[in-house]
């Protein structure tokens, strides 16, 4: 008779394990195939037979996430600083790309009607500042 597989049984202690290590600290219980695989009493390589790693892996970013420290705060900060101001670039990248096609759009449209598209861009003359003679002086 064949020896049973320990999958299952090993299945469970980890998941056992990430469980309590996701409401702990990074520091107590570490989350790493080594860590892991030391803590259930069995050998590393057998969590990667079965891909229990990738699952590790991904429980360990979970934990990191949930116990940020000060710096990792910080950083973290800075981090969505940079992408508000990046997402603000291509904002205004797409305006300045909308108001080209319109400024052209408003030249094509001159030259249609017949205006020549320079005089779009002639400056205006300054309005007639003078008084008229009725609000002039009384004698």
């Amino acid at each position: 008779m064949a020896r049973p597989s320990i999958q299952i049984a090993v299945t469970e202690k980890v998941k056992a394990y990430i469980e309590t290590a996701l409401k702990t600290s990074p520091q107590l219980m570490p989350l790493s195939t080594l860590a892991v695989a030391n803590a259930i009493g069995n050998d590393r390589r057998v969590l990667k037979k079965y891909r229990l790693d990738e699952e590790i892996a991904n429980a360990a970013k979970l934990q990191r996430r949930a116990h940020r420290t000060g710096a990792d705060k910080a950083r973290r900060t800075l981090d969505e600083r940079l992408s508000a101001l990046a997402s603000e670039r291509d904002q205004m990248a797409m305006q300045v790309n909308t108001l080209v096609g319109r400024l052209a759009l408003i030249e094509g449209n001159a030259k249609r009607l017949g205006i020549d598209p320079e005089d779009l861009y002639r400056p205006l003359a300054p309005p007639d500042r003078r008084v008229a003679r009725i609000f002039g002086r009384r004698r």
